[in-house]
């Protein structure tokens, strides 16, 4: 009987035909396997002839109705492979595995690798295979709607929020998106929804009616949402945190590293108090608390998000997108903030976007200003990784992030992208050197340093509990983890699927606009990995694949398509999945942000 533990991991959903292909083997008694295994890619059902005593007593075209691995490969090479190669053996920080590159095979098709032990997932190889990404993050992007009825999902819910957490008073908050298969509406991750569906309009939305998608469908959906963050926004300009999150400090006593504002991940910070169903009933007593605590990146972020929304919008609701942008940017000039590294890029992204719309009228002085900010918290040792950022001015620690982990780079891309619309300097160049350095010094560099090229979480400067979890070397005395430290003093552990998909977006986006193609590759295997190959062969992607892990939603028991926020690191930083039914929300959670970057890695993998 062969291992149930034997995996042969590779992309369930599949390939363009000029992708990397990587063939992973994965077994955890593998010790009578050879160095060197054949596999053979064929017709994805029509497996190929085995020998042994149960293959006489059936047909040749059905040679075991079970069984169906029992027995040594006799492929017929003349006709049923359609490519063929070896499988080699690599010992690595994660345990032994067989890789095999089958790059070079472009034929389109649906197929599976068979070798003796094992058969693979079935997969594609086709032009345009990235569009079913973007097909599940519109399903469900709709499945998450709040305040109306999803056919399947959920009925009509939260029709009467909300009240003000500062007077009680009633604040219409209903519409928009939950977040995570639950039903808080944190702003922070639902606003970059409006970037996400702006990039779709822009790239694919032809595409999509010409393959039945309906039109208007991106638009209303844009609509949809953007009428919610017109109502989280205070006459001053003050933009609301969240819809739900529950009971959180009072915010003369809320600092960030205290109360779960953790790795720059500006949520669950609350108690989740407000995470319920309610009578749909307007001023019952039941209605849900507006958190009106301020963050500086969700004023940004609203900043930046209006800006974009306003050039897809009708006229009218357009004019009122950039009121309100210069109204909440206005505010948040004159509250400041504290000038951590997520806010210093939220501000910048923010004053880009409002460049096009507001052109000379925009107060530009700023912008050089935030740039050399965040250029000066580039490091570039001299020996080990570089081109990271580091957190502060005062160089504290490095900045790592969950939920934002390349907004630092996106900021400096999008400076370099809209160059012609600043005064003449060097800045601009320099903006595009600084992610050239941060994809190249530490991205991809640290990439090689696992069998499967993750780029990494993150730097630390100062290594949390060092005896109990490993912190790899990075060169200049620093460590370096591809996963969250898990021993932490926050004692959370969060799967990575928002980071690698963050770094697959800038990687695409990258490739094309600062013409590095190889950077496609990279950003690739990331969307590969979460696609299923994977040290565990499950897709992250509910409804694409074959092998999934038991996927988790608070008050939604399933959802048509979502993805899982992913794999954690164990203290020696190597991956770990749950797959049993006891659902854990630090692997298993249903959530927003790794999909919205993985719908523009594949808008941008289009070509």
């Amino acid at each position: 009987m062969h291992s149930v533990s034997m995996h042969l991991s590779l992309s369930h959903l599949g390939y363009l035909p000029n992708s990397p292909k990587t063939l992973t083997l994965l077994a955890e008694d593998a010790h009578h396997l050879p160095d060197t295994i054949p596999f053979f890619l064929r017709q994805n059902c029509l497996r190929l002839p085995r020998q042994g005593p149960r293959a006489a007593k059936f047909s040749a075209r059905f040679p075991s109705h079970y069984d169906l691995m029992q027995g040594k490969l006799e492929p017929d090479l003349s006709r049923a492979v359609f490519h063929q190669g070896e499988l080699l053996r690599a010992d690595t920080r994660w345990g032994t595995v067989w890789q095999a590159d089958f790059s070079n095979f472009t034929t389109p098709g649906s197929y599976q690798i068979e070798i003796d032990e094992q058969i693979s997932p079935p997969f594609a190889v086709r032009e345009r295979i990235y569009d079913r990404i973007l097909l599940g993050y519109l399903t469900f992007l709709k499945s998450q709607r709040c305040g109306c009825p999803v056919f399947g999902v959920h009925d009509a819910c939260h029709l009467d929020d909300g009240v003000l957490d500062v007077d009680g008073s009633s604040q219409p908050a209903t519409g928009g998106w939950h977040d995570a298969g639950d039903f808080r509406k944190w702003m922070a991750f639902t606003l970059p929804h409006i970037e996400a569906l702006c990039s779709i309009r822009e790239h694919c939305e032809e595409d999509l009616q010409l393959g039945g998608y309906p039109r208007g469908a991106l638009l209303e959906e844009l609509r949809w949402g953007n009428r919610f963050f017109h109502h989280m926004v205070a006459p001053s300009g003050q933009v609301y945190e969240d819809v739900a999150g529950g009971r959180a400090p009072a915010e003369s006593l809320l600092t960030y590293e205290n109360h779960w504002w953790f790795e720059n991940h500006p949520g669950c910070f609350g108690d989740a108090s407000d995470n319920r169903w309610t009578d749909n009933i307007p001023l019952s007593g039941d209605e849900r608390t507006v958190r009106t605590t301020y963050n500086p990146l969700v004023q940004w972020s609203f900043v930046q998000m209006q800006a974009r929304a306003a050039r897809h919008l009708p006229a009218g609701e357009a004019k009122e997108c950039i009121a309100l942008a210069s109204c909440a940017a206005a505010y948040g000039a004159q509250r400041g903030h504290d000038g951590r590294t997520l806010f210093l890029a939220a501000e910048m992204r923010a004053r880009l976007e409002m460049l096009p719309l507001f052109g000379d009228g925009e107060d530009r002085g700023s912008l050089p200003a935030l740039a050399m900010r965040l250029l000066r918290r580039q490091q570039l040792p001299k020996d080990g990784l570089f081109g990271y950022f580091l957190e502060d001015d005062a160089g504290t620690d490095a900045f790592r992030s969950i939920a934002f982990a390349a907004e630092p780079a996106f900021a400096l891309l999008r400076l370099w992208e809209l160059r012609s619309r600043l005064p003449p300097t060097a800045l601009a160049e320099e903006a595009r050197e600084a992610v050239v350095r941060y994809v190249e010094g530490y991205l991809l560099t640290d990439s090689i340093s696992n069998p499967f090229s993750l780029t990494p979480y993150g730097i630390y400067l100062n290594a949390s509990h060092p005896e109990r979890q490993l912190f790899r070397d990075a060169g200049a005395g620093l460590g370096v983890r591809t996963f969250m430290h898990p021993f932490n003093d926050q004692g959370i552990v969060h799967g990575t699927s928002s980071v690698l998909m963050a770094h697959a977006h800038l990687l695409a986006r990258g490739a094309a606009l600062l013409g590095r193609p190889e950077w496609r590759s990279a950003a690739e295997r990331l969307l590969h990995w979460c696609l299923g190959h994977n040290t565990s062969n499950r897709s992250l992607f509910t409804g694409i694949g074959y092998r999934q892990p038991v996927g988790y939603s608070f008050r939604i028991p399933q959802l048509p398509e979502a993805m899982l926020v992913g794999f954690i690191g164990r203290p020696d930083d190597s991956p770990y999945l749950e797959e049993s039914t006891a659902i854990e929300w630090n692997t298993l959670e249903y959530w927003s942000v790794p999909y919205q970057q993985a719908a523009q890695t594949a808008v941008w993998l289009r070509g």
